[in-house]
């Protein structure tokens, strides 16, 4: 027995010599491995994050070169980087190197964008309470502000959307109530008994008439200048009608814009469609097969996909934010076609117009120079159309922060408005309006 003991200790200490000796043995370095940045275009100093495996958790062990310009690594761990921007231009080449051995993996590429004129963002009026209450600047309350649009008189009226009310703001803050109480319905007559259901946008006359696109009532409303108000079109009734304001149907209509004549253009947006109302009332199709989709080309062959903001530029020609195609589309009343002028797909991304991404872009304002600007909903950006170029005059995430354009928050703008070169932004989520301007 004492023997076989003997036998069974020598084989156990042999085989843990065995082990120790194989767990000694040198293993070979892993190469660093690159997948991918984001984002992949900035400017100067913005921070980046590289994604991979193999990169040492010491900062200094890892070098990141843009064309030859070394980047300074802010943080380091085994398969992220974030790494702050050198200087440069145009679009540049990545390297990533750890204690001086090249990273294999992906080809990286950072597109520099020109740095943007500079701009500051202020609150007008309004807090982040919600409520219904007149007053100057923060003393007011606002409840998801849709629309704001300029009245001739040298003011702004927005459209107080969950308030089911029209508000007027001067420039100085001054908020005061034109119609609504709080509560919805589909009454016309002076404006202290008319109501009206979920009113998303607006636009004035150069009489100073306010047409309003009141959503769930489906119809257009006007507010005249004696303060009466009546149905332009719409019978009350979602669907799609062509024909007399008394019996055309919109469905879900949101938003409106008015040419020197006194046409009206309509988004009309579960329709599809871009709709006109004429000096007699009558209302006709303008725009849009009514198939959801994306299509350039002739009037009647044209596809949108919910079309959510309008504006006339100084042409006479129709902007269209053409929300869930991302796209600024032209609607060019001369040559009867739709042709888009701004976007390409779902994101966020500055540049060449044909290059840009927009998210959910809900409104669109033309500015004097031709310049447009839009509410980027989902991105929580104010952005810019201007010589083939995006750029981004406001926002960052969403939050609330007033300041420089490079860091000030909105919490998902709705609709802007330039007047006397000053953007006024509807901020939705923040139940503010807000006003951008050049620094």
């Amino acid at each position: 027995m004492k023997y076989i003991n003997f036998l069974l200790l020598t084989f156990v200490v042999l085989s843990v010599w065995s082990c120790t000796e194989e767990d000694s043995s040198p293993v070979p370095d892993k190469q660093a491995f690159v997948y991918t940045m984001r984002p992949q275009e900035g400017y100067i100093n913005d921070v980046v994050i590289i994604s991979g495996r193999g990169f040492s958790p010491v900062r200094e062990n890892n070098e990141v070169m843009f064309n030859g310009n070394s980047a300074t690594v802010l943080e380091a761990s085994n398969d992220q980087l974030q790494v702050v921007v050198p200087e440069g231009e145009g679009v540049t080449n990545l390297t990533v190197s750890i204690n001086g051995e090249t990273a294999a993996g992906a080809d990286l590429s950072f597109n520099f964008i020109q740095a943007p004129e500079e701009y500051i963002v202020s609150s007008l009026a309004g807090n982040s309470e919600y409520g219904l209450t007149d007053g100057l600047g923060t003393n007011a309350f606002f409840r998801n502000p849709e629309g704001v649009a300029k009245h001739p008189g040298g003011y702004l009226i927005i459209t107080d959307r969950t308030n089911n009310a029209i508000r007027k703001v001067d420039m100085e803050g001054n908020v005061s109530t034109i119609l609504g109480t709080g509560n919805k319905g589909f009454q016309n007559g002076p404006v202290a008994i008319a109501t009206l259901d979920y009113p998303w946008k607006s636009c004035v006359d150069k009489d100073g008439n306010i047409y309003v696109a009141d959503r769930d009532n489906h119809a257009i409303r006007k507010i005249d200048v004696d303060g009466n108000v009546s149905t332009l079109a719409g019978t009350g009734t979602a669907g799609y009608q062509d024909g007399p304001g008394t019996t055309a149907q919109f469905n879900q209509p949101i938003d409106v814009t008015v040419d020197e004549n006194g046409i009206i253009y309509v988004a009309d947006n579960i329709n599809h469609r871009i709709r006109k109302i004429d000096t007699e009332g009558t209302v006709s199709t303008l725009a849009g097969s009514g198939e959801k989709g994306y299509q350039d080309g002739a009037l009647s062959a044209a596809m949108f996909s919910n079309p959510s903001g309008l504006d006339m530029d100084n042409e006479g020609n129709i902007i269209v934010a053409d929300r869930i195609n991302h796209l600024i589309r032209r609607i060019n009343l001369s040559t009867e076609k739709v042709s888009t002028i701004a976007g390409s797909s779902q994101g966020s991304r500055d540049g060449l117009a044909e290059e840009a991404q927009f998210n959910n872009p809900y409104g669109v304002a033309v500015g004097a120079s031709g310049e447009i600007v839009v509410a980027d909903l989902s991105n929580h950006k104010i952005r810019l159309v201007k010589d083939g170029e995006v750029s981004t005059i406001g926002g960052t995430v969403s939050g609330f922060l007033d300041g420089p354009n490079i860091i000030a928050q909105f919490y998902n703008p709705t609709d802007v408005e330039v007047l006397n070169e000053i953007v006024y932004v509807a901020d939705l989520g923040n139940h503010r309006i807000r006003k951008i301007e050049k620094k």
